[in-house]
């Protein structure tokens, strides 16, 4: 097998859990990444992927990260190209390890296939003799494109040379000794040695021309990356060794929370010799990968330094076994606490199928499981990371558990589903057939809202079956044991983990399970930790009514009795009971009176309590009596008083007010003078300006909520065509508007932040909003045949504001008779809506009905009505 396929499947079985992977199952090495995961979705086990396609992308993504290779001990070959993120300021950034990886891909060579590969391998042994640092520091993105047309016009100039030439070992030998003798020592010995490796495969007499291309090209790579370095002053040594100058931190989210790591921010700012004095002990104190959220930041940093700061925004990729490791300020890797989780749930649900085979008596490993790791989720912090290393932990706990106690001999099989569709009329034999409904109760109130949420952006309805039933299981399990749901939203993380109806969202409050699970009492049999109807206590007077008792059995009044279902048979020592000696008839007597004596105080003591909430009682209703029955007359003479006293209440209110008046006044003047004395700094006004335009249009986003009213729209559309393109159009339409609408809603966010911590001198400086996204032209047409109006407009009052919309719309056709509108037609324009309609076209119309066939607003016949001078 070759290394690149093997290392593939390495990665294939890393992401993927082993339970999904058939042991029957075998990587091809002649076949694509792509048709050999659609080989093994063949097996059945995978119904929760999408595609195959989807499948691959994803493990490329879990494996894109700097220190991947070493991580998963494969060729760097094999790694796809890395990410680049985009900065605050719209600064392009990528991971300063993965410089090799963009400067030595092949991808940017345009010699034959084994000069690029000989090339990738000689630049990166050379790159990785250099000193990266850290493997979380980031660095602005080389102009890789600019650098590989230079690099072809030094290739053609080289040809030229060699056409010149009579001897192609020379020339290649010069051009060796040129590029040795300008690099660094450190990679001068490296070079040498894998040239000389180069040559025993490709000897100089007949590869001259190939070898020069290739000494060439490395000369030319390693000379552009020490301009690079220079230019934008990156340390790296030993090619450039310079002082640090402006810090980056990178900016992670969940949702709409932004935040950085703590441990992060501190280590990047004393590393650039910035006073952390003010918040450096309160870092020091916190756990290991906290996280201070964006406001945060801009309290504890000064502004004169977050004016330098650059944050890079990280993308929060989310797939579908495994979440790409994160790698972190110490050097080791870590990842979001809740994904941790998250992924630990998955291999409960999809890989191990827990609770299809699941009994009554197993519940209690699976709370056990719970509260062994609860330490590593913490429900009183807020966002944080955990360790790859305590992950693995956690994992390794949860096998143990699942090999010991919960794995079945010979586990249910799956039967294949016949169907491929899944109404939602049939939801529940569904979850019959998953057996899941003796599992969860009550599980059906959240399938419903969860299948037409995965429905609006997933195809397959195999997938949607899958994804359905895990998520099913996810809002299910996290109610019965509500550690989880309490973390969750502690981390903000309901809408990430798709819970839905979150009752802490909802600001109601969980009941935590009281009683220590038994083995005798299984989790499933105990009472929903959400109910608190079934939790009240029992009110005294049920107490007090209790059938009569002997002395042996009575107990404490406030001691309530748990009784099982199945009533455990009493020992014959139990039922026995002590007899007294026939040959004390006094000690017998004297028995049977105490036990009389103690049934009469028994029932006394029940009367007294009973009399006591009696007399209590008709106090409550005397005093009641006392208040209805009081004076008439005395409160008659109240009221009079209090009308006398009126006047005078409205006399001193009017004097009052008189004086506020003046006092307004006199205020009024003064703030006047005093604006006429101030004069405010012109850059100061317009900020605020800009600011107070933030404060408006993020007041608008709040009010309108497009996003939402987007999915509104395209859900309208999808379910009124059976066009498969269409629904496939309409979801891409949705998810490039919700893209675009967060983005600009964060850039709102951001601007208000940085224009609050002063980073901008002035108004100039301050990045532009993106246009507001509108519905493309495309969209419109088919929404509007198909629905026969055209879409709604989204956020009317942004496009207004950002002036990215024109004033009369675009018409490209008269709706009346659906012909094109050309420029030298004669049109007529509705002032209310903009939409334009032939002349001929409209007067008929108005003929009929004197409003605008768009908006339905009052609309005259110029040439009946014209307008008056």
């Amino acid at each position: 097998m070759s290394s690149s396929a093997n290392d593939f499947e390495k990665v294939l079985r890393a992401f993927i859990p082993k339970e999904l992977i058939p042991p029957t199952w075998k990587f091809d090495e002649n076949k694509k990444s792509v048709e050999n995961i659609e080989s093994l979705m063949k097996y059945g086990q995978l119904g929760i992927v999408k595609s195959a396609e989807q499948l691959n992308k994803d493990i490329g993504s879990y494996m894109c990260f700097p220190g991947a290779p070493q991580h998963f001990d494969m060729d760097p070959v094999v790694s796809p190209c890395p990410y680049d993120y985009a900065s605050l300021k719209n600064t392009v950034y990528i991971y300063k390890k993965d410089l090799y990886r963009f400067f030595g891909s092949k991808d940017i060579c345009p010699l034959k296939q084994w000069q690029r590969y000989e090339i990738e391998w000689a630049l990166q042994e050379c790159l990785q003799r250099m000193d990266f640092g850290s493997h979380h520091e980031m660095i602005v993105k080389p102009d890789i494109q600019q650098i590989a047309r230079d690099g072809e016009r030094v290739l053609k100039k080289l040809m030229e040379v060699l056409e010149l030439s009579e001897d192609y070992e020379i020339v290649y030998d010069d051009l060796k000794k040129n590029m040795l003798d300008f690099l660094p020592v450190e990679i001068r010995d490296t070079i040498s040695e894998l040239f000389e490796e180069i040559i025993e495969s490709y000897p100089t007499e007949k590869y001259s021309v190939e070898l020069s291309q290739i000494v060439t090209w490395i000369g030319f790579i390693l000379e552009a990356i020490e301009v690079y370095l220079r230019k934008e002053s990156i340390h790296l040594p030993p090619f450039n060794s310079v002082p640090l100058t402006k810090p980056v931190v990178r900016l992670f989210s969940i949702d709409k929370n932004h935040f950085v790591m703590a441990h992060e921010l501190l280590k990047t700012l004393k590393d650039h010799n910035i006073d952390v004095s003010g918040f450096e002990k309160e870092v020091n104190e916190m756990p290991k990968l906290s996280a201070f959220n964006f406001r945060e930041v801009v309290q504890k940093v000064d502004k004169d330094v977050m004016k330098n700061l650059e944050f890079v925004k990280m993308e929060d990729f989310r797939l579908i076994f495994a979440q790409t490791p994160i790698p972190t300020c110490d050097g080791g890797y870590c990842t979001l606490a809740v994904d941790a989780l998250r992924d630990v749930l998955m291999d409960m649900i999809v890989a191990k199928k827990v609770f299809q085979t699941i009994e009554d008596k197993d519940w209690i490993h699976i709370k056990k499981f719970f509260k062994s790791i609860e330490s590593y989720f913490d429900q009183t912090r807020g966002v944080y990371y955990i360790d790859l290393k305590d992950g693995k932990t956690i994992k390794d706990l949860w096998e143990n558990i699942y090999k010991t106690h919960l794995k079945r001999s010979s586990q249910k099989q799956m039967k294949t589903l016949k169907k491929t569709g899944f109404p939602v009329k049939h939801l529940k034999e569904t979850l019959q057939f998953f057996e899941l409904e003796k599992c969860f109760e009550g599980i059906l109130e959240y399938a419903a809202p969860i299948y037409f949420k995965v429905t609006t952006d997933k195809e397959s309805s195999t997938s949607h079956l899958h994804l359905t039933m895990m998520q099913c299981q996810v809002n299910s399990l996290v109610r019965k044991v509500p550690m989880l749901l309490k973390f969750m939203h502690k981390q903000g993380a309901c809408d990430r983990l798709s819970i839905v109806g979150c009752e802490l969202c909802d600001g109601k409050t969980l009941v935590d399970e009281s009683a220590p699970i038994t083995e005798e009492e299984p989790l499933a049999n105990k009472t929903n930790p959400l109910s608190s109807e079934e939790t009240k206590p029992e009110p005294e007077e049920l107490n007090a009514e209790t059938p009569e008792e002997t002395a042996d059995t009575i107990e404490k009044p406030s001691q309530k009795k748990k009784k099982s279902k199945k009533m455990k048979q009493p020992t014959p020592s139990e039922e026995v009971k002590p007899k007294e000696s026939n040959a004390c008839p006094k000690c017998e007597r004297a028995g049977k009176f105490t036990r009389e004596a103690n049934e009469k105080l028994r029932l006394s003591k029940i009367e007294v309590k009973q009399l006591r909430k009696d007399l209590i009682r008709n106090q409550l209703e005397n005093e009641e009596i006392k208040q209805k029955v009081m004076d008439k007359d005395e409160r008659i003479r109240m009221l009079e008083r209090l009308l006398e006293e009126k006047d005078d209440v409205i006399k001193e209110q009017e004097e009052k007010l008189k004086e506020q008046s003046a006092v307004i006044e006199d205020l009024r003047r003064v703030e006047e003078k005093e604006d006429s004395q101030t004069a405010f700094n012109e850059e100061a006004e317009k900020i605020e300006d800009v600011k107070s335009s933030l404060l408006a249009i993020k007041g608008i986003l709040h009010t309108e909520s497009p996003v939402t009213k987007c999915t509104e729209v395209v859900n309208r559309l999808i379910m009124n065509t059976r066009n498969e393109e269409t629904k496939q159009m309409a979801g891409m339409e949705m998810r490039r508007f919700t893209k675009e609408a967060t983005e600009y809603m964060d850039g709102v966010e951001d601007r208000l932040a940085m224009i609050q911590c002063n980073q901008f001198n002035a108004a100039e400086e301050i990045p532009e909003l993106p246009e507001f996204p509108v519905f493309s032209q495309g969209f419109r047409s088919i929404y509007e045949n198909i629905m026969k109006s055209r879409p709604p407009v989204i956020c009317q009052q942004l496009l207004s504001l950002s002036e990215k919309v024109s004033d009369e719309l675009e018409d490209t056709e008269c709706v009346i008779c659906l012909n094109n509108m050309d420029l030298e037609d004669e049109t007529t324009k509705c002032g209310c809506c903009k939409r334009r309609y032939h002349n001929g076209c409209i007067q008929d119309w108005l003929k009929v009905k004197m409003t605008c066939p768009t908006c339905n607003s009052g609309l005259l016949d110029e040439e009946e009505f014209p307008v008056l001078v």
